[in-house]
């Protein structure tokens, strides 16, 4: 159960309180003094996962295996294992609200940042207007040199708005392969006329096999469920990227070991050096049409990723699917897609994600700078 992403306001945000004084209003809220609600802030152990789960069921209604996930997720006092830790607020004696983050490395400009993606907040809803989620946010930010926010829901859209600095929107594009899902939504008589769907699907098939031509030669792609641990996960060289330092370790865990999606990962090569990697999923729609689902990809250059789209392009075709989609944020990769087929999506402003930094100076470099978010950052998969 994904919860419906919340697009970009651009109203102004209203300066915030320092962590510190926001700590004693929020403290004071609840009834608690500003050493309580500090001391109550500690990582999760697997000894607290019953509690943290049923706060999670009591309040989000899902029907996953939260233990198998979140054990798979953080790390909960273990020495290995998970990306980051889940954290918990108690307060006379009860779980009040959650918080994870994801651990992150990136590189800019010459310089290395470690910082952090959160997710998973959680608040009982009668601590919802004390200002703790604020408060949870400004607790993880003063631990990391900056923290990343990539998608929110109804509740958290608010936070990030205030906290975060915007980065630019990651927008849906779709390469169409049967039109008939699509002209039912917007011309439903149309599509019920098989002959015309036949013809237009026969012009989509005419169009795929001219955009052949930009498929670039001398790639090879094979289908991985293992990446060798001395991988050099392929990158572009682009200065003014943002790139995420991510191991052929983590992006086994992250892409191959995930519990509640299972993900085809395909690794392409050119003259048997690894240059790319492509991961998707196999999805519906609401009418139940499979359709592919591309969530991350690995690089070394743009002929590299228009190779790796065709193959997903392809793959598609042979399952039968509507459509390949992909949410790209980067106008570099938008450019590659558009040239390989891919088309945005209509009256799509962007899925909500933002940076922030204790350091005012950094949080401006990091949102000037270009991001290339894959869905493999975003932790819809966490509700």
């Amino acid at each position: 159960m994904k919860t419906p992403d919340v697009r970009r306001s651009v109203a102004p945000a209203p300066r915030l309180p320092e962590h510190e004084k926001l700590g004693r209003l929020v403290a004071r809220s609840l009834g608690l003094d500003a050493t309580a609600l500090q001391l109550g802030l500690n990582p999760a152990l697997l000894a607290d996962l019953p509690e943290v789960i049923a706060l999670r069921r009591e309040h989000l209604n899902g029907g996953w295996d939260d233990d198998t996930y979140l054990r798979w997720r953080y790390r909960l006092g273990r020495a290995s294992g998970g990306f980051g830790d889940l954290w918990c607020l108690r307060a006379k004696g009860r779980l009040l609200a959650i918080i994870g983050v994801e651990e992150l490395r990136v590189e800019h400009d010459g310089q290395l940042h470690a910082g952090a993606q959160v997710m998973d907040l959680l608040v009982r809803p009668e601590t919802q207007e004390s200002g703790l989620g604020i408060w949870l946010n400004q607790a993880m930010l003063a631990r990391y040199d900056f923290t990343l926010a990539v998608g929110a829901n109804q509740n958290s859209a608010g936070i990030v708005r205030r906290m975060f600095e915007p980065l630019p929107s990651r927008l849906t594009f779709t390469h169409p392969l049967d039109l008939a899902p699509f002209v039912r939504r917007r011309w439903p008589a149309v599509a019920g006329l098989p002959l015309a769907m036949r013809v237009r699907n026969g012009g989509l098939a005419l169009r795929r096999l001219a955009l052949r031509r930009h498929r670039p030669r001398g790639l090879t792609l094979e289908n991985t469920t293992q990446l060798d641990p001395a991988l050099a996960v392929p990158d572009t060289l682009d200065p003014a990227s943002v790139h995420l330092r991510r191991d052929s370790s983590y992006l086994q865990q992250r892409l191959l070991g995930n519990p509640r999606r299972s993900l085809v990962v395909r690794v392409a090569r050119r003259e048997g050096k690894v240059v790319g990697l492509i991961a998707w999923a196999m999805e519906t729609d609401d009418k139940g049409r499979p359709e592919l689902h591309v969530i991350d990809w690995h690089h070394d250059n743009d002929a590299t990723l228009m190779g790796l789209l065709h193959d997903a392009v392809r793959e598609a075709a042979a399952r039968r699917c509507s459509c390949v989609r992909l949410n790209l944020q980067d106008s570099a990769t938008q450019r590659v897609a558009a040239r390989a087929g891919f088309l945005p999506s209509r009256d799509d402003e962007g899925r909500l994600c933002g940076v922030q930094s204790r350091d005012p100076a950094l949080a401006r470099r990091l949102a000037k700078a270009r991001w290339g978010l894959t869905d493999a950052s975003d932790d819809s998969d966490a509700l």
